[in-house]
């Protein structure tokens, strides 16, 4: 099993002008994902963190917007381990983004 983290972050119009965010944090931390789950779910992360793919490469959801409130929310998901099953994150992630 594969180990990821999900984390979120809020954006406001008030944050975005100090560039920051206005809250963040885990959606969830070290759930376990089978290969196939793991690529399934990859379908809802459109946005790769760099152009090359690595063990440290995370991916990203689009933005919502709450319309009541204007905020925007992005959420991203990590690899976590373990450290020896790391190429199966990569190829999940070329298999997501060919």
């Amino acid at each position: 099993m594969l180990l990821i983290s999900k984390t979120y972050d809020v954006v406001t119009e008030e944050s975005a002008e100090d560039g920051e965010t206005a809250e963040d944090g885990f959606v969830f931390e070290f759930e376990e994902f089978s290969f196939r789950d793991l690529v399934r779910h990859l379908r809802y992360f459109p946005h790769l963190s760099s152009s090359v793919i690595t063990p440290d490469t995370w991916v990203s959801s689009e933005s919502e917007q709450d319309y009541m409130t204007g905020e925007y929310r992005t959420e991203h998901l990590h690899y976590v381990g373990p450290a020896n099953k790391q190429k199966y994150w990569v190829k999940a992630l070329k298999l997501a983004f060919k």
